[in-house]
């Protein structure tokens, strides 16, 4: 079960790709830096943050850092 920060940004990022993808992108970005979804926590929000923006840039780089940008505020 995914922890509150990544539900968060699952919600965040579900409205423009849907609940699958937006999971999938969660899990991968948590995948690049060492964690599992269950552990996402903010003390590691600043480097998920980087890996989210980079594998949302498919969606363009403004969207893609507005979702960085949106990640950070949580």
């Amino acid at each position: 079960m995914p922890s509150e920060l990544a539900n968060r940004v699952i919600g965040l990022i579900s409205p423009v790709v849907g609940d699958f993808i937006a999971k999938a992108k969660v899990m991968a970005a948590c995948k690049r830096m060492n964690t599992d979804i269950e552990s996402l926590d903010k003390t590691k929000l600043e480097l998920f943050a980087n890996h989210i923006e980079a594998l949302c840039f498919d969606l363009g780089p403004v969207a893609a850092k507005s979702i960085k940008d949106k990640v950070l505020a949580l």
